[in-house]
């Protein structure tokens, strides 16, 4: 059965996601007070849906599930990548690197196969934390395979996957007190901004020496990255409502909102790289605008539908074909 709450959070959480990509479509960052929005935004936003696909991540017919996902991954990497390889003659991304958003399919998939792990070992969520901090010091290329995200973000979905329902029931019983979260929002929005923090830090796709420092200071940097980030969202989630309604509806079908959105986000990149940069406020007015009607359309249950359907239909083939095979 399904948490309204949950639904409402992903619902908040895609509709952030497609504005923040908006935002930087427009070059936010170096844009006054919309850095700002940018910086509140990922410090939390990316943390919570790992830490809620935690939650909803299921033991049962788990080979299937994962299977639909890389299915997904697929198909859209090549949907997003063949059409630009066309237009500028070379591929966007390498072999093994998914493109720009898709890298969130490539570490869900990781993750879940870690979900029989998590309930047996010891421990883990304290040395998915370590994994996280220590992770940074391998000076790999962190995109390649999305393998710095995937460890960076880790600790989210195992402490989704304990801990989550039962802090999810005590934000529903105490929910009348959380005015108490907006002050804790706040003090952590302001500490990332008011560091002067690289943005690449809050993507947490990369190793300490692609972002340019020793390997204790990165470690010192993430852990408090991540106790900023487990504020906010823990602040968030307590403001949201347990009530069904649109935004209930949205967060069910946040999936196709992510994976389409890019499509709309590169086209309004295009267009407005040919006419120049924005003011602040018709930069968010726009960003704004475009994050909702985007939001809303791809929002519809029949993208939802589709996508899934194809997915399993893929699916069933490869059945086929391996029962085939092995018969």
């Amino acid at each position: 059965m399904r948490n309204p709450l949950i639904d409402n959070a992903k619902g908040v959480l895609i509709f952030l996601v497609v504005f923040g990509h908006y935002l930087e479509a427009i070059d936010g960052w170096n844009i006054p007070y919309l850095g700002a929005i940018l910086s509140t935004i990922y410090l939390f936003h990316m943390p919570a849906f790992v830490f809620l696909a935690g939650i909803t991540a299921k033991r049962d017919r788990l080979a299937a599930r994962i299977g639909n996902i890389a299915i997904i991954l697929v198909v859209f990497q090549m949907a997003y990548v063949v059409p630009l390889f066309i237009a500028d003659g070379e591929w966007p991304v390498g072999l093994l690197q998914p493109y720009w958003i898709l890298w969130f399919l490539l570490s869900l998939i990781c993750w879940m196969l870690l979900i029989p792990l998590v309930d047996k070992v010891p421990y883990v969520f304290a040395i998915s934390i370590l994994i996280a901090t220590v992770g940074g010091l391998f000076p790999w290329d962190g995109y390649q395979l999305s393998a710095m995200r995937t460890l960076t973000f880790l600790p989210f979905f195992v402490g989704g996957k304990l801990y989550g329902h039962r802090m999810i029931a005590a934000l529903q019983v105490y929910g009348k007190r959380r005015f108490l979260a907006v002050p804790i929002f706040g003090v952590a929005a302001l500490l990332i901004y008011s560091s002067g923090l690289e943005k690449s830090w809050l993507y947490g796709s990369l190793s300490y020496a692609q972002l340019g420092v020793d390997g204790l200071t990165g470690i010192v940097i993430r852990a408090a990255i991540f106790i900023l980030s487990a504020a906010s969202m823990v602040a968030f989630l307590a403001c949201m409502t347990s009530k069904s309604g649109h935004l209930s509806v949205i967060g069910q079908n946040s999936l196709a909102v992510f994976v389409l959105h890019g499509f709309a986000v590169n086209i309004a990149h295009k267009v407005i790289g040919m006419n120049g940069q924005l003011t602040v406020l018709w930069g968010l007015a726009f960003a704004v605008l475009a994050a909702v009607m985007t939001t809303l359309v791809f929002a519809h249950p029949v993208f939802t539908t589709k996508i899934r359907t194809f997915a399993a239909s893929i699916s069933r083939c490869f059945e086929r074909g391996t029962g085939a095979v092995g018969s």
